[in-house]
């Protein structure tokens, strides 16, 4: 038999200990190309936060107080904060430099029927993000099923609902049954086909429907008012001007959104640490753990090298069953790693709330951790191997 051919069995001569090995390596290998992904996620999602509020500007009714602008609200017909603000926010001076506005109203929702049902009604614009109240990253809700708000919506009665309020009010559990559930939203009388589910892994801010901004006002009679306008600045350089610019329209405080989102970047920052710290971890673990075994499966057969190296076996053989070996365990250890990523994926991403996915970074993650693995764990018994003379096996195992 030859040396890689051998180099294969050898992990099956103890079947239990392989056994156990095996199902170990699967669950270090998955759990660390997980962590790996979770810590670059929260990274990624850090970045492109900063990207995103350094240019981003929110303005509220004056007076208002929280990321809802509750408190300065006045009844229909004495709108301070209204259509009107928007249009002067669009001819202030420095108006060349807004890149992008959004208008979004406000209802609050309560549900009698169910205890402490709170939620929110949002009206925006096809195309606007998801800003959910209480979420800090305002542009961190993503759509987890079906689809968004967008153009030729302006006037359909169409909403987009959040996980809790999607898990609360209509029963839809898993957001992937929403394609068989044909849900409808009835509001102030109106019924709104649920066309997607989005969540922001936060409660608060997933309790929330969003509505095209036009039937919002056919639904609802809300006159000119408006809730909150977001201004994105064309660069970084503009913002300072724009909001200076910005706080001389009485009806409007001005919130820059830097300072808002302080708790979000430091949450995902610690989230991005505890990620890394798991993952060294874990591959500490699975490092150590090839390495005995390898260390352990050297010991059991010197006496077998040293018979091998007698009748003529090279160090070249000897170096390619214990490379076989080590690669073998390591193997099966991926594929195990494969099945366990795939159910677990999901899992993993909505308890620290960072998109991950078992795509193909997944399965590069866990072949490179595997390929590791089985480098670390074949040194010893490669280098032993090496240099082990036949005499010196017969005198150790006499």
């Amino acid at each position: 038999m030859s040396a890689i051919g051998r180099g294969f069995i050898n992990p099956f001569r103890n079947k239990a200990r392989a056994v156990v090995v095996v199902a170990l390596l699967s669950l270090v290998t998955g759990f660390l190309a997980l962590m790996v992904q979770a810590t670059v996620a929260s990274r990624q999602q850090i970045a492109s936060m900063e990207g995103r509020v350094r240019t981003l500007i929110e303005l509220r009714e004056a007076g208002a107080f929280g990321t809802g602008g509750f408190g300065g609200d006045k009844p229909i017909g004495e709108e301070h904060f209204s259509t009107d603000t928007l249009e002067a926010v669009r001819k202030i001076p420095s108006a060349r430099n807004l890149a992008r506005v959004d208008e979004y109203v406000y209802k609050p929702e309560v549900d009698p029927s169910k205890k402490n049902a709170y939620a929110m009604v949002i009206g925006l614009h096809p195309g606007a993000a998801l800003r959910a109240i209480g979420e800090v990253d305002y542009e961190n809700a993503r759509i987890v099923a079906g689809r968004n708000v967008q153009a030729g919506d302006e006037n359909s009665s169409v909403a987009v609902a959040g996980r809790l309020y999607s898990a609360q009010r209509l029963g839809i559990v898993d957001p992937s049954d929403l394609a068989q559930a044909d849900k409808q939203i009835v509001l102030n009388g109106r019924p709104f086909r649920v066309i997607g589910i989005y969540t922001t892994a936060n409660d608060f801010g997933d309790n929330h429907v969003f509505i095209p901004i036009n039937a919002f006002r056919a639904t609802f009679n809300p006159g000119k008012k408006l809730s909150k306008i977001f201004v994105t600045a064309d660069s970084v350089a503009s913002v300072e001007r724009v909001v200076a610019e910005l706080k001389l329209i009485e009806e409007a405080d001005v919130v820059t959104s830097p300072e808002a989102v302080s708790t979000a970047r430091t949450t995902l920052g610690t989230l991005a640490v505890a990620s890394a710290y798991a993952a060294i971890l874990l591959f500490a673990i699975g490092a150590v753990l090839t390495v005995f075994v390898m260390v352990l499966s050297t010991r059991e057969r010197i006496r077998e090298i040293g018979m091998l190296k007698a009748i003529g076996a090279s160090n070249r053989e000897v170096v390619l069953q214990f490379l076989s070996e080590a690669f073998a365990m390591s193997a099966l250890g991926a594929a195990g790693a494969l099945l366990l990523a795939l159910p677990f994926a999901p899992l993993v991403s909505n308890v620290l709330g960072v998109p991950i996915a078992f795509d193909r970074n997944s399965v590069l993650l866990i072949l490179a951790g595997s390929a590791t693995f089985a480098a670390l764990g074949s040194l010893y018994p490669v280098i032993h191997g090496v240099r082990l003379s036949p005499v010196d096996a017969m005198r150790r195992t006499a």
